[in-house]
Formats: C-alpha cells, structure tokens, sequence
C-alpha cells in the first residue's frame, strides 16, 4: 500500500491505496471547523459523517439552494454523478471518505441518503479522526477505513419512526444550544436528570431520544463538545494549557490531559505542536 497523510492548519488528507476488498484507491479528509464553499467531486463516491453540527445552505443534484442543519453523528452517502454544491459560514468538523467512481455500488440511486449513524459506527469515525490526527502507521488507517465503510449499508436502511424524530428535533435542538452556552463551565449541572427536565421527558426517554438523534448519549456528547472546545483553543498559540483547560470546561489541566490522550492518542502539548 501507498499512502500520505498531508496535515494542514485546518485539515488533514489521507490518500491510500488498498489491496483489501472494497475501494482500491481512496481519499480520507478530516475536514476543520472552516467557512467552506465547494462542490463535490461527481465523478466519485463518497461517504462521511458530522463529527460537529453545522449550518448552512446546499443544493443537491439541483441549482435549488436549501438550508441544512446537520447534528452530530448525520452520516450520507453520495454516489458518483450527483452534482452536491454546500456553503457554510463555520464549518464544523467532518469526516469523509471519498473513492473512485469505478468501484462505487452499481446502481445506486441519485439521492443522498441522510441517517444518524449507528453509536458503533459514530465510534469508528472519532477512532478513525484519533489515528488521523496523531498520524497514525498507514496499516492502521486502512484497516479502520475498511471498517468505517463496512458501515455504509446503514446509510441505505429506513429509520425507525423518522418523523417522530423530526418533531423532535427543535426541542432537542434547544438542549445542544443549551450544552454549547454552558459547557465552560464545570460546575453546571449537565447531568442526564438535568437535562431530560430541561425538555420535560422521563431520563429513559431522553436517552433513547437523543441517542438516536446524534448516535451519542448525552454524556459522549458532553465530552465531546469540551474536547471540541479544547483542540480549537489549542490551535492559537497564546494562552496557557491550564487557561485552555478552564475554557472548555474541565475540572483541571489533568482531566483535560486525560481526554485528549483517551480520544486522540496526544496530550495537550503534543497536540498544540501538531498544530503549528
């Protein structure tokens, strides 16, 4: 196998070529929290899942342009031949894998099927963002790379209740605001009882909701937006690790520390020099 990981400020890619079964040669982005305006390469398929919500506007196989919330844990499939043009004003982290058209499905429809992904696949995409963000032996991204798409048949199977779930989703919507406003602080209270009164629902009821709306409980959650917070604090190069620590919320530099070694294999220091 042939690979290069090309780490930017912003992204990092991947490209590699497999002997495994599944697409022989592929491209892996890690997309950053940017302003982005681009359009799909249509003459190859795709597959990628929202490690961060994002907002904006797109048009899919049409000039229409539509706005597009996108939570956490939404995976979709883009087939080769569909014209798929996305803007937004801040991005948010986004992993993709993207493959020749040769070796796309047959006879896949022209549609972009949107899911939340299963939380077995949502762990397989922020494990697949740890090996690229340490850069990690290419044997080890391939062989995650050939998991992560194993999951692609997901993207295909009806959801369970979708429009109870789409009605949902403005309550819930109000519960992600609230963990955005209040994550920097450790001592408020984001436990799972708290937050389930926020909307009203039983903790049971809230669990399964919002597991199927973003693929993560609310704890996962949590911890996934603090350490959000961290590694975009960590990319300035002011501002000590113990300040960085007290911004995203953790109880110290320690817990924090802990974090980024449990989700990305590097402590603080290492990240922030990758970084540059």
């Amino acid at each position: 196998m042939k690979a290069a990981i090309i780490p930017t400020v912003h992204s990092i890619v991947y490209h590699g070529i497999s002997a495994a079964p599944g697409p022989a040669a592929f491209t892996v982005e890690l997309l950053a929290r940017s302003p982005y305006s681009a359009r799909d390469d249509a003459q190859r398929a795709s597959f990628g899942i929202a490690l961060e919500r994002q907002r904006g506007v797109h048009a899919i196989g049409t000039d229409r342009r539509e706005d597009f919330d996108t939570w956490v844990g939404t995976m979709s499939f883009t087939p080769p031949g569909l014209d798929v043009f996305s803007e937004s004003a801040t991005g948010g982290e986004y992993l993709v894998v993207r493959w020749d058209a040769s070796r796309a499905d047959a006879g896949q429809p022209a549609t972009r099927p949107q899911r939340t992904a299963p939380p077995a696949l949502l762990l397989q995409a922020l494990a697949l963002r740890g090996l690229l963000v340490r850069q990690a032996p290419p044997g080890q991204v391939e062989a995650l790379v050939q998991a992560f798409l194993a999951g692609l048949d997901a993207v295909h199977a009806a959801p369970a209740s979708a429009q109870a779930l789409a009605a949902l989703r403005p309550l819930y919507a109000r519960v992600l605001e609230r963990i955005d406003d209040e994550i920097g602080h450790p001592d408020e209270d984001l436990s799972l009882a708290a937050l389930s009164a926020r909307v009203q629902h039983t903790p049971l009821v809230f669990l399964r909701h919002f597991k199927q709306l973003t693929g993560m409980t609310p704890h996962a959650y949590v911890n996934e937006r603090r350490l959000q917070r961290a590694r975009h604090l960590l990319h300035a190069p002011h501002g000590t690790l113990a300040d960085v620590a007290a911004t995203a919320g953790y109880a110290s530099q320690s817990h924090m520390g802990t974090a980024l070694l449990k989700a990305l294999g590097l402590t603080p220091s290492a990240y922030r020099r990758g970084s540059r």
